[in-house]
């Protein structure tokens, strides 16, 4: 953004302004694009989820208001922003109006370091990926918060269950990122985007590799694991279906939202929305390269960058655009897998979300990062770290003998773990039924 706008007003316009100013218009406008793109995306992401459900259980969904109902979340706004604000009596007041803040705020810092297309990220931080996932946390304390202050059980116990399930998932989804950490040897978000260019294998474990912008971690045993994990986990801590357990409306009516209404109310499910985009977001740029793929690495060598400030600014554009176009394809794409998975799988228990959680995940993550420590000893190491068998082996054969090794562990490992929960939940079953059995009995 600094160097587009130093290029058009001092060199293009020639007005020679200072870099300061330019520097301050280039932030104000980031800000002001990104504070408009999560309330827009909450307005599409609504309405491109009623009309993919709706289709998915055979009905038509919203289609009223508008050509196809394509106002209707525009509709939903202005509801929202007229019904009235109703907070009972017996509540806490302050920590009521806060709460819903509370959970929005960390959303929204979210939106700061995630890269939208080459040179696209309003703040590349060499530990942008520890911001992101530790500025997320603070969502908890919001839900806690409106569970405590509406002095209601069912919020009360609604706040407990978001808490517990966002702790127990976050978790296993460092986890999974740590594994990609290993590999790349990066905290920031670019540079893992970087690291994935390529043709199925990136260009950092095989140099010489063709760059189509192809060389996504999810083509390797770690990072298939890795993403098979993190998606698992984000859907919980989107409190997605099956994992919308805080919510479960047959059970504790709408969780810690039972006593809000109005725009507090609204602001809970923006919150909720924007958190699911940029977890899906998140995955398209971990595993699947986020703005990379053919083209978009060939267009910005050819743009202003601080490579290349002789660049055209035209070349900004188009690499920008498709850029953008692949990250958004990626992130919707994931959306609609959150969508078909609703519509497809019942909502689970909570005991049976946390032993999945804690018996199946965990385990699954923590071999995984054997394997990735595995991968990078055997692509990158050699002598100087005690592997000097494997000092004479081309590029090459390193990469395939840590793919075949990588793939049997991860495979052995899931079959392995599948069988023993798949054997535990079994005999819980079996000891449930004994009791409703001993139960039936001592009724008679």
């Amino acid at each position: 953004m600094y160097d587009m706008l130093y290029n058009l007003i001092n060199v293009v316009f020639g007005f020679n302004w200072p870099t300061w100013l330019i520097s301050l218009i280039g932030h104000a406008a980031v800000a002001a694009i990104l504070f408009a793109v999560a309330p827009f995306q909450m307005l599409f992401l609504t309405y491109y989820e009623r009309r993919a459900i709706a289709r998915m259980q055979d009905r038509v969904g919203p289609n009223r208001v508008g050509p196809e109902g394509i106002f209707q979340p525009i509709a939903d706004g202005v509801k929202m922003f007229t019904k009235e604000d109703i907070v009972p009596k017996a509540a806490d007041r302050w920590v009521h109006l806060i709460a819903p803040c509370v959970v929005v705020a960390p959303t929204m810092f979210m939106f700061a370091v995630v890269p939208w297309g080459p040179g696209m990220v309003p703040v590349d931080l060499n530990v942008g990926l520890l911001f992101f996932f530790a500025i997320s946390s603070i969502s908890a304390v919001g839900l806690m918060m409106a569970g405590w202050a509406s002095n209601n059980k069912f919020a009360l116990l609604g706040a407990m269950r978001s808490v517990a399930q966002m702790v127990s998932y976050e978790i296993p989804a460092i986890l999974s990122l740590l594994a990609i950490v290993m590999i790349t040897g990066t905290l920031s978000i670019v540079s893992i985007i970087d690291a994935q260019a390529g043709l199925f294998i990136n260009s950092v474990d095989l140099p010489g590799v063709p760059d189509w912008g192809l060389g996504w971690f999810i083509f390797t045993p770690v990072g298939f694991l890795a993403f098979f994990c993190f998606f698992i986990a984000a859907l919980a801590e989107g409190e997605r279906t099956p994992f919308d357990i805080p919510e479960a409306d047959s059970e504790i009516v709408a969780g810690y939202m039972t006593e809000y209404s109005g725009m507090k109310f609204g602001l809970f499910y923006l919150a909720q929305y924007v958190l699911n985009f940029l977890l899906c977001g998140m995955t398209a740029i971990i595993f699947f390269g986020g703005w990379q793929g053919p083209g978009v690495n060939w267009l910005y060598s050819q743009a202003i960058s601080p490579a290349n400030p002789e660049g055209m600014w035209l070349f900004n554009v188009l690499a920008g655009v498709l850029g953008v176009f692949y990250f958004l394809a990626k992130t919707y794409f994931f959306f609609f897998v959150m969508i078909w998975i609703r519509g497809a799988y019942p909502r689970l228990r909570v005991d049976q979300l946390m032993d999945f959680g804690w018996k199946f995940l965990i385990p699954l993550t923590l071999v995984n990062m054997l394997s990735a420590a595995i991968w990078v000893g055997l692509t990158r190491w050699g002598a100087a770290e005690g592997l000097a068998f494997i000092e004479g082996w081309s590029a090459g054969v390193r990469w395939g003998v840590a793919f075949a090794l990588t793939l049997i562990i991860n495979l052995a490992t899931y079959i392995m773990m599948a069988r023993i929960y798949a054997a535990s939940q079994a005999a819980r079953s079996r000891l449930e039924l004994e009791e409703l059995r001993d139960l039936a009995a001592m009724s008679r």
